[in-house]
């Protein structure tokens, strides 16, 4: 079940409790079904719906147990909508099997629920506290309390450093704090399954993969329709949790809150960056510094693998040239491959550089958060470039149109080159690579059609890289692989060196770094054609081949290209004007400017 259409039926009851459990843990019910007819009567509308959550095995329902479905259903949300679809009481108690529940707290949850969202404190078997949801930043994974007892959390409701960690202990010591009169803590949303809401706002609880999100998103929804602060109150123990599931449907969910506004309080939102990283686990908030100084610290995620299965890939030269550049400017910099997107530490960054290919990574709510789309534009959705303080791209057409279709600015950043690898001083006329047509790059697992062609025109081609061997003639094969100073040297000696981009980089206008590489080291590149190419590099040692018969008129060695000092000319200008220290230095000003605007 997905969710309910229409209102929902009011019953002429004070009180539905709907019981839900994953369809594994069936045998807990009854003491809760026992709980509930103890605490409002033998007659209580209680309910129970089972639920199938990380592929959990099915077992029998249990008798005295009043199922409203026989079979499972898919996840707590569609639990919650088939429990409520024929109708509720004026409050709704929504329990699930792992919460242990006794007669009194039920009540107790009822009695706070009147009039709006009220969750009990959670301690977990390991002493860790789900006291409530914190959107600690707007348009960021809302934050628990997920820490341990004697962690210390500013709730007021929690136990001191010298609470013992036993759950038991530690929710009887909340029941006792909390008795003389029943205090309750503003929090954006309830995110634990043990919570009371007022009938009469009830609106279809999302069917999201993450149990957590799942309930944030629609408590917080509820709320809103009461026109109250949701709550946390009192205290109970919780047996086991739900792992956390963060796919593209929750991000788009959170999503959905970015423009909300601070609350002055703190309990809801708080503008800023806040201690706890993102992330699908609980972690220790990390002390940070507040100080405005020059020097910041730097997370550059990139897509590529641990080892050596990643260290051929051309974003870890991009993110280490482009480090360089930021330690260059005083900066801290540290490099995160496919998997260290997420780290203990994440907390003590303070910008977050994702440096977007084949990996969407989401945002770290404690950092400055910059995206910048380097390729593969088509695997970019909106959500994502929303979910970012300031996003670059690559290509200035696909940015344009992103930008629109989006509703957020997306500024053009090209890719670049290091001219201190990439000069005209790495010619050598000695090099097997001088004066002939160089290519340097993968096969892509099949021929690349600039290769193919310049194959059957006759060129005197050397081809560099791993795979090429059934695909070109012996005569046109190189090296498997080349050093950074080998490559420059190849671009430096060659009469020209091909270039070719994904069709999605073409018709966004990404001109691969490839091109800049080639230009700063004096040589000439011949390219396929990419769209706005010439708005944004017009220099005579480029030229776009868009057919086999182009080709062949730019590969006829009789054709002229500028001599050694117009090409120097060039050079300098794309180490000026296309570097990793100009491409630094734009990073390093907006992330500045957003820290700024964030503090305020």
């Amino acid at each position: 079940m997905a969710g309910f259409v229409g209102p929902l039926s009011q019953l002429d009851r004070a009180v539905t409790v709907l019981l839900v459990s994953r369809s594994d843990r069936y045998d807990r019910l009854p003491a809760a079904v026992t709980a509930a007819r103890v605490a409002f009567g033998p007659d209580v509308d209680v309910r129970a719906v089972g639920y199938v959550a990380d592929a959990s095995p099915v077992g029998e329902p249990v008798r005295g147990v009043p199922w409203v479905l026989r079979e499972p259903v898919d996840g707590i949300g569609s639990a919650i909508n088939a429990g409520v679809s024929s109708g509720v009481g004026r409050v709704l108690l929504v329990v699930d099997s792992t919460v242990g529940v006794t007669d009194q707290d039920l009540q107790v949850l009822a009695a706070a629920g009147t009039d709006r969202v009220a969750q009990a404190r959670v301690w977990t078997a390991d002493g860790g506290r789900r006291h409530g949801a914190r959107l600690l930043r707007p348009g960021a994974l809302p934050w628990t309390d997920d820490g341990t007892a004697g962690a210390g959390s500013g709730d007021p409701g929690a136990p001191d450093a010298a609470a013992p960690v036993d759950a038991s202990v530690a929710a009887a010591v909340d029941r006792a704090r909390l008795a003389d009169g029943i205090r309750t803590v503003p929090v954006f949303a309830a995110d634990q399954p043990v919570l009371a809401v007022p009938g009469s706002a009830l609106v279809p609880a999302p069917c999201l993969p993450d149990e957590r999100m799942t309930l944030t998103a629609w408590s917080r929804a509820v709320a809103d329709r009461t026109g109250h602060a949701a709550v946390v109150t009192w205290a109970v123990e919780r047996s086991a949790e739900a792992g956390r599931t963060v796919d593209g449907a929750v991000v788009d969910a959170f999503a959905g809150w970015r423009d909300r506004r601070p609350d002055p309080r703190g309990f809801a939102v708080t503008a800023g960056p806040p201690l706890p990283p993102w992330g699908a686990r609980p972690v220790a908030p990390t002390p940070r510094s507040q100080s405005d100084g020059d020097e910041l610290s730097w997370s550059l995620k990139i897509a590529a693998p641990a080892g050596s299965d990643g260290d051929g890939w051309g974003d870890v030269h991009f993110a280490a040239e482009l480090a360089g550049a930021l330690e260059r400017l005083g900066q801290r910099v540290r490099i995160d491959r496919r998997d260290a997107h997420v780290l203990d530490d994440d907390a003590a960054d303070d910008v977050t550089l994702v440096i977007r290919g084949l990996d969407r990574v989401p945002p770290n709510p404690a950092s400055v958060n910059l995206l910048w789309v380097i390729s593969h534009p088509d695997d970019v959705t909106d959500t994502e470039l929303r979910s970012f303080d300031v996003t670059f791209a690559a290509g200035p057409v696909w940015a344009a149109a992103a930008g629109v279709r989006s509703g957020v600015p997306v500024r053009t950043l090209l890719q670049a080159t290091d001219p201190a690898v990439f000069h005209t001083g790495a010619r050598s006329t000695s090099s097997a690579d001088a004066d002939r047509v160089v290519f340097v790059g993968s096969t892509r697992g099949a021929a690349r059609p600039v290769v193919s062609d310049a194959v059957a025109l006759g060129a005197d081609l050397r081809v560099h890289g791993p795979g090429w061997g059934p695909l070109v003639p012996a005569g046109a094969l190189g090296e498997p692989s080349l050093s950074r100073a080998e490559v420059a040297t190849a671009y430096s000696s060659a009469r020209l060196v091909l270039n070719d981009h994904w069709p999605d980089m073409a018709a966004g206008g990404f001109v691969s770094n490839r091109v800049f590489d080639v230009l700063a080291s004096g040589g000439v590149v011949v390219t396929d054609a990419v769209a706005g190419l010439a708005e944004v590099l017009d220099v005579p040692t480029l030229a776009v081949a868009g057919s086999r018969d182009e080709l062949a008129v730019l590969l006829d060695p009789a054709r002229p290209w500028p001599s050694a000092a117009a090409r120097a000319v060039v050079a300098e200008r794309i180490a000026a004007e296309h570097s990793f220290d100009a491409r630094a230095g734009v990073l390093l000003e907006a992330a500045r400017t957003e820290r700024a605007r964030l503090r305020r």
